[in-house]
């Protein structure tokens, strides 16, 4: 009798010490996405896709007890989902796969605020903003600057902050939204957080990108150098990889205002990998962060979601019917970062401002930015030039002194260089972060840009508004504006190549060099 009393003692105090192993391992994984621009379906490279990203979650919401998803913003724009769609599909999987908040990206707004807020009156994802000022514009009254979650018996709360809308959101787009700044409201929010709501942790969920920012407009090394209260930063705008286990990573651990690491999360872009973070709870502190690749080893899964394949079915039958059908053909593979696809976009806005406005045009002006895929070598079909230019531009004819347009060179050798004609050639040495490049020479048909002189200048009416941070462009007077979009005219122009049995290709040699 005495041996299976100890045996039972044995075995209870086992069950105990395991008990108490798993108490004080007792934890929270916080899951994050950003940046994933209407990527439904796996992208070109078989990476990503929405049922994907949902059999990841769901696997890891069966082993975990406390878990947490975070949405960093620009959840849209990028394929023909947006196009034809408008944000419909994308609001409607957050949904589904049960986000316990979101943020709005810039490209949230591409539609203006009425269909957003639209969107957003059917949501049930919290919508959290906590520096900007929505009275009295459609958004006013869909979000709220944080919210509190329990773990555990531990209160996370997880605070909304966004990006300066100043030359990145079309001003019509964002008519009544007052900035306050990121990194003053993130930390001020993170105190009250815990001074007056007894947050044990606070999460900045950001969409002001990793790094190269201003004072007016910081980023999330910023905000954390600037921070005393912010325990962590899941952040997005920049598509940055943030990956630990990649030597060629940024840093994922930032030092605060006193000295204290604060890990700062991104996954890159389109939803190829899902950001995991696991918090001891216990002793309130971060265990580990990885990145976990959306791929095919949960396709087996992802195929048993019958409601959401059935809710998808109509949408993509329509994107289906755009994405077969062929526009023209491409002589090679030209990647949308590449020196051929810049001069080719270049170039095709020279030739299509020339013709569509009827003016003699010096060079023509355009953003990398604005071009969201890539061409593939061979047949190229209607849904990917449509999701290539899916924004709403239109083509401008700008009347420019030489100044002006050494100062739009300059600003866009800041950013490390942009599409320019086939007429212009830049050198430049960049000064440092967030700063217009000096530059050392530019030249329009072989001749040095005259300050003095006058210049006609093919552009996007978003990049003459001051978009991309194109100041310069601002003060100019406007010569002529096209009626039709961008990716209308772009669609008219491979289609002209294809009637004439010409492939589209261009030249590989960068026009904007840098010399530093």
């Amino acid at each position: 009798m005495n041996a299976t009393i100890r045996i039972w003692a044995a075995c209870a105090a086992i069950l105990i010490g395991a008990t108490g192993t798993d108490m004080a391992a007792e934890r929270l994984v916080i899951l994050s996405t950003n940046d994933t621009h209407s990527q439904i379906e796996p992208d070109a490279d078989n990476q990503g896709g929405i049922a994907r990203r949902r059999a990841l979650i769901d696997s890891i919401r069966g082993a975990e007890r406390n878990v947490m998803l975070l949405d960093a913003g620009d959840a849209v724009q990028g394929t023909v989902y947006f196009n034809m769609f408008r944000g419909e599909v994308e609001c409607a999987m957050l949904d589904s796969l049960g986000y316990d908040a979101r943020i709005m990206g810039n490209h949230e707004f591409d539609n203006g605020m009425e269909v957003l807020a639209g969107f957003y009156r059917k949501m049930r994802t919290p919508l959290l903003c906590a520096n900007y000022q929505l009275h009295g514009t459609p958004l006013e009254g869909l979000s709220k600057p944080f919210i509190i979650r329990q773990y555990a018996g531990r209160r996370i709360a997880v605070v909304g902050i966004n990006l300066l809308p100043d030359g990145m959101i079309a001003p019509e787009n964002s008519v009544g939204v007052k900035y306050a700044n990121a990194a003053e409201i993130a930390d001020l929010t993170a105190e009250y957080l815990k001074r007056v709501e007894h947050a044990d942790f606070v999460i900045a969920l950001t969409h002001v990108g990793y790094s190269g920012g201003r004072d007016n407009n910081p980023t999330d090394d910023m905000i954390v150098r600037r921070s005393r209260h912010i325990d962590m930063v899941v952040g997005g705008h920049s598509h940055t990889v943030l990956n630990p286990a990649s030597s060629k990573s940024s840093p994922t651990w930032l030092k605060n205002a006193d000295g204290r690491d604060v890990l700062v999360t991104q996954t890159g872009s389109k939803g190829r990998n899902l950001g995991y973070t696991a918090i001891d709870l216990d002793k309130m502190a971060v265990e580990g962060y990885k990145l976990l690749p959306v791929d095919s080893r949960y396709d087996e899964r992802a195929a048993s979601y019958p409601a959401l394949h059935a809710f998808l079915k109509p949408y993509k039958a329509k994107v289906d019917s755009l994405m077969h059908h062929t526009v023209c053909h491409s002589a090679e593979a030209m990647g949308k970062s590449s020196a051929k696809m810049w001069n080719l976009v270049g170039d095709a806005g020279f030739e299509i401002a020339s013709d569509v406005s009827g003016l003699k045009i010096d060079m023509a002006i355009m953003n990398a930015g604005g071009i969201r895929q890539s061409f593939p070598k061979g047949a190229v079909s209607e849904g990917l030039v449509n999701s290539m230019f899916p924004f709403r531009n239109n083509i401008v004819v700008l009347e420019m002194t030489g100044q002006q347009l050494l100062d739009a060179l300059a600003v866009m050798g800041g950013r490390g260089g942009d599409i320019v004609s086939c007429q212009a050639r830049v050198e430049y040495a960049r000064q440092g972060s967030a700063t217009p490049a000096k530059i050392l020479k530019a030249t329009l048909n072989g001749k040095p840009i005259d300050p003095d002189a006058s210049y006609r200048v093919a552009t996007l009416d978003y990049l003459a508004k001051g978009g991309d941070y194109m100041e310069p462009m601002t003060h100019c007077k406007w010569l002529f504006a096209d009626r039709k979009q961008f990716g209308e005219r772009m669609l008219q122009y491979v289609k002209g190549h294809e009637a004439k049995g010409k492939k589209l290709k261009a030249d590989a040699r960068q026009r904007m060099v840098r010399k530093d």
